[in-house]
């Protein structure tokens, strides 16, 4: 105001301020200790790179407890996504059918042994998803190696796995059997002339106009088949 009283004094032109604006009234006096009235408010992230590594560590730790087994766990049914806008789309599922499990001769007793999810709720609706899963099972027990337990590591089961075949053997890290989408395959051709003079749009148009006019037209031709037959009886 001392300012602004010397310029009108002096008689130059001064630019008046906008009292429109906001006051800014910002308080920082945020609540850092436990002790506060509002703790919790502020959030470190301090230890991000501690609970990294203590990550890759419990992961490495684990691969080594489970060794020979896959680390990532059992295998996973292929199965499709809920509803009609993703059933198209294909994703692990929770476990394989007990038809399945039928159909590719497995005992239901010993899946979860040889490394294979099972679940006792989902059914098959279609023969398309058995037989995928089915191929998908029989694909695992051709690269299987079964090692034999504790009790009978001196006189192996004959369906364990040969000695050379468990020497091979090597931990599976990351997905067991991947669901790999299949890209799609566009085979280009020529256009010719009657596909330019196709009408696409008129011709869905039209389709549509039919399925929708369906019961209207059949109760247009009972009626003309009914009142032409009450006219042939009139002229009889």
């Amino acid at each position: 105001l001392r300012c602004l009283r010397a310029a009108l004094s002096c008689g130059a032109k001064v630019r008046m301020p906008n009292f429109r604006i906001q006051i800014p009234n910002n308080h920082f006096h945020k609540h850092w200790h436990d002790q506060a009235a509002h703790k919790g408010r502020i959030v470190t992230w301090f230890n991000q790179a501690a609970r990294k590594h203590r990550r890759r560590e419990n992961r490495l730790a684990k691969a080594q407890r489970v060794f020979p087994r896959p680390v990532s766990g059992l295998v996973r049914p292929v199965v499709h996504c809920q509803t009609i806008r993703y059933n198209s789309k294909k994703r692990a599922g929770k476990g394989f059918t007990l038809e399945e499990l039928k159909t590719a001769k497995i005992n239901r007793n010993e899946a979860l042994g040889l490394g294979i999810s099972v679940d006792y709720r989902r059914k098959n609706r279609s023969e398309q998803s058995l037989r995928e899963n089915v191929a998908r099972l029989q694909q695992y027990k051709a690269n299987l190696i079964v090692f034999p337990t504790k009790r009978n590591r001196s006189k192996p089961k004959s369906t364990d796995s040969p000695a050379d075949q468990l020497a091979k053997a090597e931990q599976v890290i990351g997905d067991i059997m991947p669901i790999v989408k299949a890209a799609p395959v566009i085979t280009p051709y020529k256009i010719t002339e009657e596909d330019k003079a196709k009408k696409v749009y008129y011709t869905l148009r039209v389709a549509r106009k039919d399925a929708k006019m369906v019961g209207k037209r059949q109760l247009r031709a009972k009626k003309a088949a009914e009142k032409a037959a009450e006219e042939a009886k009139t002229k009889a």
